[in-house]
């Protein structure tokens, strides 16, 4: 998704600013028929120079291409995170507990080691599920087979609400 964002921002940014442009191209002439109405008077209002089907259309794009573009810069601030969580072999949680752990210790004049972390190459890939490791009691496979049912039945339930 953050990928569809940054992609659809960039190939968007033209199409953006011609919308952009347009906007304030029609604030400027609204602006400008005030003026002359102002000093004349008509039996009838002057018709607008930009349909509501054209205003629409261009705030439109200027509304999707922000909303693509915070999307995009939340989701990469959220991968960018997590892919530090990853090679350090923390949780969020854990985070927290290892930094206040990590402090004690350097009060006792001990160094913290992370009992989770393999390594950055190897929290890679006990992520991926690259290496077979055990955890605790449950190896890989049983892992796996839990995914399997997981999958089949958010399958299930999105054939069963379509």
């Amino acid at each position: 998704m953050t990928m569809g964002c940054i992609y659809s921002s960039v190939s968007g940014w033209d199409m953006f600013w011609e919308a952009y442009a347009a906007i304030e191209k029609m604030k400027l002439l609204a602006k400008e028929r005030l003026q002359v109405t102002a000093n004349q008077t008509y039996g009838q209002t002057p018709p607008p120079t930009f349909s509501f089907h054209e205003r629409a259309f261009h705030k439109s794009v200027v509304y999707a291409w922000v909303l693509c573009s915070s999307v995009a810069l939340a989701l990469g601030a959220l991968m960018i995170w997590h892919t530090v969580l990853i090679t350090r072999g923390e949780t969020s949680i854990e985070r927290h507990i290892n930094r206040k752990e990590k402090k004690r210790l350097q009060k006792k004049g001990k160094v913290f080691r992370n009992p989770y972390s393999y390594g950055p190459l190897g929290n890679w890939k006990v992520f991926l599920g690259v290496e077979r490791k055990r955890y605790g009691a449950v190896e890989r496979k049983n892992l796996e087979v839990g995914s399997y049912i997981t999958l089949v039945v958010f399958l299930a339930a999105s054939f069963f609400w379509a």
